[in-house]
């Protein structure tokens, strides 16, 4: 008897349970229900960043390549190698000589290049040991091949003009050279390796001659001098310094008599030299 009357009376205590909640329910309206919320699974722990992939090994850089960035310096013909030997060799006998005679006879016994065994002669340079002004040319022609004298064919007869109408001087009181003092076989451009081998004797020729105001005589002669490829429409109308001289080019002579319109900008030109010369216009 004892136990089912403890179990009437825990139901008896389940059904007042259940009503009082049934109640309440009633009361807080539909709006709540009273389902128990799910329970949320456990956070699984923060994963741990994912480490920096490795720096990818980089093949090691030889010595002597280039930094990364900057062009390697294109490689020089055998030739030109050649040429820059033999110019240093030129330089040495060139700056031995302590005056113009005993340049002249260094560049008379030149064989540094090949031009040696075609030309007549070595054409150095005409007017004195020391001037004022310098004009300088590219290379002899055939006439002063000939002639061992540069500009005496047709150009020359101009710049003599140039020098006497114009300038109001005469020839002999310049002095007239030219970058290569032999004649390249019919009249072609100098190639590099020859300028760069003839370039000592012209070099200690300035030095000895020592011209307040240095007149290039053309393009080529000019972009030699100043060390640059600008056009000559650009370079010249105006003053360039080189080593403390003025140094002023203009057209070639044999330019100006196959294009004489171009006369007028030349004599811009030499009347710019005259004015650092002081000399009357």
């Amino acid at each position: 008897m004892s136990g089912n009357g403890d179990e009437r009376a825990q139901a008896a205590e389940l059904a007042a349970a259940l009503g009082a909640a049934l109640r309440r329910r009633a009361r807080l309206g539909p709006r709540r229900a009273w389902v128990a919320a799910p329970e949320r699974p456990a956070r699984a722990p923060a994963a741990a960043a994912p480490a920096a992939p490795a720096a990818r090994p980089q093949a090691a850089r030889p010595a002597s390549a280039p930094p990364p960035l900057e062009r390697a310096a294109a490689p020089r013909s055998p030739a030109l190698l050649a040429a820059e030997r033999e110019a240093a060799l030129v330089r040495e006998r060139a700056v031995a000589c302590a005056d113009l005679a005993a340049l002249r006879a260094g560049v008379a016994g030149c064989t540094a290049c090949g031009l040696c065994a075609t030309r007549t002669q070595t054409v150095f340079c005409d007017g004195p040991a020391r001037a004022r002004v310098m004009f300088v040319g590219e290379a002899p022609g055939a006439d002063e091949d000939l002639q061992g004298v540069p500009f005496v064919g047709r150009a020359g007869k101009l710049l003599t003009d140039i020098i006497e109408k114009g300038m109001g001087l005469s020839r002999a009181e310049v002095h007239i050279a030219n970058v290569l003092k032999c004649r390249p076989p019919e009249n072609r451009d100098p190639s590099p390796a020859e300028k760069l081998v003839c370039t000592p004797w012209l070099d200690r020729q300035i030095e000895l001659v020592d011209p307040e105001v240095l007149i290039p005589l053309g393009r080529h002669a000019a972009n030699h001098v100043l060390g640059s490829d600008v056009a000559m429409g650009r370079l010249r109308g105006r003053v360039h310094e080189l080593g403390g001289r003025k140094v002023v080019p203009t057209y070639h002579p044999a330019y100006l008599l196959r294009s004489p319109g171009m006369k007028k900008e030349c004599w811009a030109d030499i009347q710019l030299a005259m004015g650092l010369l002081g000399l009357r216009k």
